[in-house]
């Protein structure tokens, strides 16, 4: 793919992990509020789905840098500022990721998550939604 449409794709899914994962969050919450096992199964599934959503817009944002870099008027540190802050918003994103598809396992495997992985979750979504804002 040219660097054009890398660019574009990333400008086209950008959005989707923030606004997704926000409406996840939502849903979990709701979820352990109610002790909802569908809610919370809703939850985890979304959770799991912006997290594989994520890599690809991450990927696609070395294109956009190249694209932008020589632009006027374009700081370069604020650019390496955001890609580092989307490196780790990645890294807790996948880990909160693998801790849902675990969640939807046990889910499948014995009825319920345990108490434990849904503490992870509540943990780890809040803060990948932390270092999603910053």
């Amino acid at each position: 793919m040219n660097l054009s449409t890398l660019t574009h794709i990333h400008l086209l899914l950008n959005h989707f992990p923030t606004v997704g994962f926000g409406i996840g969050l939502v849903l979990f919450l709701v979820g352990l509020y109610l002790n909802s096992d569908p809610i919370k199964r809703a939850s985890l599934g979304i959770f799991l789905i912006i997290a594989l959503l994520s890599v690809p817009v991450y990927m696609t944002g070395k294109a956009a840098q190249r694209a932008i870099q020589e632009e006027p008027g374009v700081s370069n540190v604020l650019v390496e500022t955001h890609e580092d802050a989307a490196l780790t918003a990645l890294a807790f994103m996948e880990i909160t990721g693998l801790m849902a598809w675990l969640g939807l396992w046990q889910f499948r495997r014995v009825t319920r998550a345990t108490k434990a992985n849904l503490t992870a979750v509540l943990v780890l979504s809040l803060i990948t939604a932390g270092l999603m804002t910053r």
